[in-house]
C-alpha cells in the first residue's frame, strides 16, 4: 500500500509529516488531507492560532501529489486565517 504524507504550510513555515500513513490510493489520502485541514480549522477557532494555509500531499518519494487549501473549506472570511491566507481568498473571489 502506498505512504502518503500530509504536510502543512502556514505563510512561509512549512511543517513536514515525516511518519505519513499507508492508505490505498490517492482519493484515500484527499479524504485524510481534508480531514485533516477540517481539524486545523477546528483547533486554529479553539486557540486563536493562525490556521494553515494548506495540507500538501506527497508520497513517499516526497512528490506533491495534491493540495487541500483550507480556504476552500470556508465560506466566509474568518479571522484565523494567515493574511497569506486571506490575500489569496479575496484573489480568487
Amino acid at each position: 500500500m502506498p505512504r502518503f504524507h500530509f504536510n502543512s504550510l502556514t505563510g512561509d513555515m512549512f511543517l513536514p509529516d515525516p511518519e505519513g500513513e499507508e492508505l490505498p490510493n490517492l482519493d484515500a489520502a484527499r479524504d485524510v488531507a481534508e480531514q485533516s485541514a477540517r481539524e486545523a480549522l477546528i483547533e486554529a477557532v479553539k486557540t486563536g492560532d493562525t490556521a494553515p494555509d494548506c495540507i500538501l500531499v506527497a508520497d513517499d518519494e516526497g512528490n506533491e501529489v495534491a493540495t487541500v487549501f483550507l480556504k476552500d473549506l470556508l465560506d466566509a472570511d474568518v479571522r484565523f486565517l494567515s493574511p497569506t491566507a486571506r490575500r489569496s481568498r479575496n484573489q480568487h473571489r
